[in-house]
């Protein structure tokens, strides 16, 4: 049987064209069905066949005895064998199990540490100039401290001394998200790659994505709208029953409405928003028709993609916090040693500099591991193994 050709096959929706993976495309793959449900079975040898090298029927043996024949009407069994599995790059092209993301996502990094984790430190660095020119910009104005004692002289607190370290390290989280963006879309080219058994550059990564990255922002941008309504909504009609009718209503009001918000907004989040990253870069779609492919990839997968993706929170939570914890330490132990303008400016950079190093090593992780979820809901729903077995040997046979 043809590894590329396979039954039922039936036309993929018109889609807009996007770049090429070798000789396929992440957009261009028909839908076929389901991969490694079918036996391949040889028929039955013909009456009187006689294995290469084997005595006839009949002939007798060292000890001068003919062997024993089979009975009448004895059919051999049919020889039974699954097809080969293909492996060209990072992960077997076939549907992934949970060892296959966290495997293929180690191998992408390990195969590609400059466009994956020197990427993301670079990038996550770059967002970073701005908060620390205006942390900078504060402490020599001297409005950065967590001293709010009064002044000795005239008596009074200044208001911008007490909310200057706050709005720093907000501003400093606030462009970790921006930079988390764009690197999601950079990182998940690298690892399409990586599927296929190439290697991708830094530069190549950014030209491959730079279109995309507007498109990105939107998308991120309805995802923050989405839970700042669902959290929000509860919360404002808790305060106002609790202002009207007693603490107590507000809570009973509030706190169901909150986990109905929750339990709605994770939905979402797996069913739409966990998949329209990939599908939107590769895909080249915007993002609304990112939202709807990632619907049509995610439905009836909504467990799988939420078990993967709670592990993997799991695990990059744990590394994030041995990362985190020394240097937010150092950043606790600066304002008890250095009082004043100098403490708070160690409490702020140390905590810019713990986003950096943690965005370095998760990011990576976390953008593999979504890619990978992509592309195996391709392979289950749309045969894109068959797709990427016949571009890895394009790629094998011919110059990139």
């Amino acid at each position: 049987m043809s590894e590329t050709a396979r039954p039922n096959q039936i036309e993929a929706d018109a889609r807009p064209r996007g770049p090429r993976i070798g000789a396929a495309r992440w957009e261009d793959v028909r839908p076929l069905g389901s991969w490694g449900t079918s036996i391949v079975t040889q028929p039955p040898p013909p009456p009187g066949w006689v294995p290469p090298g084997a005595p006839p029927p009949g002939a007798p043996t060292a000890y001068g005895a003919p062997p024993p024949g089979p009975p009448p009407g004895y059919v051999p069994p049919a020889a039974v064998y699954w097809p080969p599995i293909h492996k060209p790059g990072v992960v077997a092209l076939r549907p992934l199990g949970l060892g296959d993301f966290f495997d293929g996502a180690f191998r992408t990094i390990r195969g590609n540490p400059t466009a994956m984790v020197g990427l993301a430190a670079l990038v996550t660095t770059v967002f970073m100039v701005v908060p620390v020119i205006v942390t900078l910009g504060l402490a020599a104005a001297g409005h950065l401290t967590l001293d709010l004692r009064p002044d000795p002289v005239t008596g009074d607190v200044s208001a911008l001394d007490g909310v200057a370290t706050t709005l720093v390290s907000g501003l400093g989280s606030l462009f970790g998200v921006f930079a988390t963006i764009v690197l999601n879309g950079m990182l998940v080219r690298v690892v399409a790659e990586a599927v296929l058994g190439r290697r991708t550059r830094i530069g190549e990564a950014w030209r491959a994505t730079r279109g995309r990255m507007l498109p990105l922002v939107g998308l991120t941008f309805l995802d923050v709208l989405l839970w700042t309504l669902l959290i929000g909504v509860p919360v404002l009609l808790g305060v106002l029953a609790g202002a009207q009718a007693g603490v107590a209503i507000g809570f009973v009001v509030g706190i169901p409405l909150f986990l109905a918000a929750c339990a709605v907004g994770l939905f979402v989040q797996i069913r739409f928003f966990q998949l329209a990253a990939p599908a939107l870069v590769l895909e080249r779609t915007g993002v609304f028709a990112s939202l709807r492919r990632a619907g049509r990839l995610s439905h009836r997968q909504w467990w799988r993609i939420f078990g993967v993706l709670l592990l993997t929170g799991l695990v990059i939570g744990v590394v994030g916090q041995v990362v985190a914890v020394p240097l937010a330490l150092v950043g606790a132990l600066g304002p008890t040693v250095f009082p004043g303008t100098a403490g708070a400016l160690l409490l702020v950079l140390s905590s810019f500099l713990s986003q950096i190093l943690v965005g370095a090593i998760t990011t990576p992780f976390t953008s593999a591991v979504t890619a990978l979820q992509y592309v195996d809901q391709r392979i289950r729903k749309e045969g894109l193994d068959v797709e990427l077995i016949a571009a890895s040997r394009a790629n094998a046979t011919g110059p990139r």
